[in-house]
């Protein structure tokens, strides 16, 4: 079995996430179910939501700017699209199971978790 696993994208609906309404939106919609990992937000790989960003650059771009400067580069197209309240260049970061995201606290999403570890 399993000697750990990663629910980070389970706190991203959570009551004190940050998570801006366009992220919420896209995590609560069947583009969740459609997510790859990627270097052209951060540089770096990592997953998130398909969107026009990904599918366009490419979700691994071998041209993307490395870690740091590929957020940079991305900034003033983000706002500007935010702006228009849409997200084809906003990063999207989520699990490949967005299912288990509830609009709840913390504490109960926490407790769900533990509630279904078998401990035998």
């Amino acid at each position: 079995g399993a000697s750990a696993v990663q629910v980070g994208s389970a706190y991203l609906l959570c009551d004190e996430a940050k998570t801006s309404s366009l992220h919420r939106y896209a995590i609560a919609s069947e583009r969740a179910q459609h997510t790859a990992v990627t270097n052209v937000f951060s540089g770096r790989p990592a997953r998130g939501i398909v969107n026009r960003a990904m599918s366009e650059l490419g979700y691994i771009c071998e041209s993307a700017p490395k870690f740091p400067y590929a957020s940079i580069e991305m900034t003033q197209l983000r706002a500007l699209m935010e702006k228009q309240n849409r997200d084809e260049f906003t990063p999207l970061w989520c699990g490949q199971n967005s299912s288990g995201c509830k609009e709840v606290s913390a504490a109960e999403m926490t407790l769900s978790l533990v509630e279904g570890i078998d401990l035998n």
